[in-house]
């Protein structure tokens, strides 16, 4: 029983399109950013990439 909560719980279609709006979130946040900062601060830049990378991952392992 508990594996059919946990079915309707994370339906994958749902979560790839929550993944997908993220990912355009941050990708206006990232390009914003960039042309705020001046080319060597960057650190929370950074960390915006490194969400976005972990994020197409996720994506891509999803459309598999």
């Amino acid at each position: 029983m508990l594996a059919n909560v946990t079915s309707l719980t994370v339906n994958p279609m749902f979560l790839r399109h929550d993944l997908l709006i993220e990912l355009g979130r941050l990708e206006t946040a990232i390009e914003s950013m960039r042309s705020r900062l001046p080319a060597n601060d960057g650190g929370d830049l950074t960390v915006l990439e490194s969400r976005r990378s972990a994020i197409s991952h996720t994506l891509q392992r999803l459309s598999a």
